[in-house]
């Protein structure tokens, strides 16, 4: 098996946050834990990558309560085959518009939304051509 990477968000309300995924971004549940109740994990896959969904309201394994996403270091980039249709559902589903889109000087459309838990997400048009 190789490496690979995928991004865990920490969240206050994993079951929004959930929701929004599938909403905005047609995410698919992969993953549940546990199996039956109120989730603290889930798998989450995008197109062809993964995110992950934590409840993030107590210690981590590593002995820390992880912290909200504000003032945050990581953004999680999102290509999308439709940026005008996901930053039209994003506020209807809890998102918050962070940058209006714009096209670039390299050659992208992209905008800045932030999920229900502040995550921030790079959000990018899709080249049809690629």
């Amino acid at each position: 098996m190789e490496p690979r990477v995928f991004p865990i968000i920490n969240c206050a309300d994993i079951l929004n946050t959930r929701s929004f995924y599938q909403r905005v971004f047609g995410a698919e549940q992969v993953y549940q834990f546990p199996d039956e109740g109120d989730p603290v994990y889930l798998s989450l896959a995008v197109g062809g990558g993964h995110i992950a969904l934590g409840v993030g309201t107590g210690p981590a394994m590593y002995g820390a309560t992880p912290l909200p996403a504000t003032g945050h270091a990581v953004d999680v980039c999102v290509y999308v085959p439709d940026l005008d249709g996901v930053l039209e559902a994003a506020p209807e589903h809890g998102g918050t518009l962070a940058v209006p889109a714009t096209d670039t000087p390299w050659g992208e459309r992209v905008a800045y939304v932030r999920d229900p838990e502040g995550t921030m997400l790079l959000v990018i048009q899709e080249d049809p051509d690629d």
